[in-house]
């Protein structure tokens, strides 16, 4: 695919760019639960909630009392909600109510794309069913997502976002490296991209940009990212960072962009940050 890319973005840039764009949103093969994940994915109270006429799988964990505090987990691209396995438990642990949801497309939700646009509807039906969330914590694509939808009015007291990127000009960058289209399209792509997908969406680029359209200052918010990330390096979350200037910036190193969900050091950094009582 990237020597088919390559080629075409010489000769053909239109035909590249538009042939991008429709395989923009193929998800590929689904994410297994991992062996160090089953035990939480198999203590799971299960469920579904309705997404656009779809059902979409949910999970919940930990305390049952309406006293608890809340906590809604969105998975990034090719994941899954058992991928917060490490979290989930340090949660429960800590005494906290826990939901997640396999996105459309991924896990056991049956579906054939995944966007920001049914991520966000995920999560506004999971609000409805339990109200505003004591805290979202999101990881790549759903961190960005849960950015986007606590701009938009998603509720949520607190909110960290794991290996996020910056925008969806950012999303769109990865995956020209991923697949061998030249920085030079990148204009060409974007805008392919949004006209295919979301042609309603006159101002998608504008939208989707968490730097231009922070998550509200009364959140407190946290961003974590890994040096070794190769996905979505460190300097958009220095970026993120200092778009929400009353931000945590967490930097580590040797975990990527995946590794980041097991880190022992950031399940703590997180737990604290959700846990803390405001000043």
């Amino acid at each position: 695919m990237r020597a088919t890319f390559r080629t075409l973005s010489v000769v053909a840039p239109p035909v590249a760019t538009g042939v991008a764009a429709r395989l923009f949103t193929k998800v590929g093969p689904r994410a297994r639960v991992r062996p160090a994940d089953q035990d939480v994915h198999d203590d799971a109270d299960r469920g579904t909630v309705d997404v656009d006429g779809s059902p979409v799988t949910t999970y919940h964990w930990g305390a049952s009392s309406p006293e608890a505090p809340t906590v809604l987990l969105v998975h990034g691209w090719q994941r899954r909600a058992s991928r917060f396995a490490a979290l989930v438990r340090a949660l429960v642990d800590a005494g906290w109510s826990v939901d997640s949801y396999d996105g459309p497309a991924h896990g056991e939700s049956p579906g054939d794309r995944l966007t920001v646009i049914e991520h966000m509807a995920a999560m506004r039906a999971m609000q409805e069913r339990r109200g505003t969330y004591t805290a979202v914590v999101g990881h790549s694509l759903g961190a960005f997502t849960a950015g986007t939808a606590l701009h938009e009015g998603f509720r949520a007291e607190r909110f960290a976002a794991l290996a996020a990127p910056t925008s969806f000009d950012s999303v769109a960058a990865t995956y020209m490296r991923l697949v061998g289209i030249p920085a030079r399209l990148h204009d060409r792509v974007c805008d392919d991209i949004a006209r295919t997908l979301f042609p309603g969406i006159t101002d998608f680029r504008a939208r989707f940009d968490l730097c231009r359209h922070p998550v509200p200052a009364e959140v407190p918010t946290l961003f974590v990212q890994d040096a070794d990330d190769r996905m979505h390096g460190v300097e958009e979350a220095r970026a993120l960072h200092a778009a929400h200037p009353d931000s945590e910036l967490l930097i580590t190193s040797g975990q990527g962009h995946n590794g980041v969900l097991d880190d022992e050091t950031v399940v703590k950094t997180v737990v604290e940050h959700l846990t803390r009582v405001p000043a």
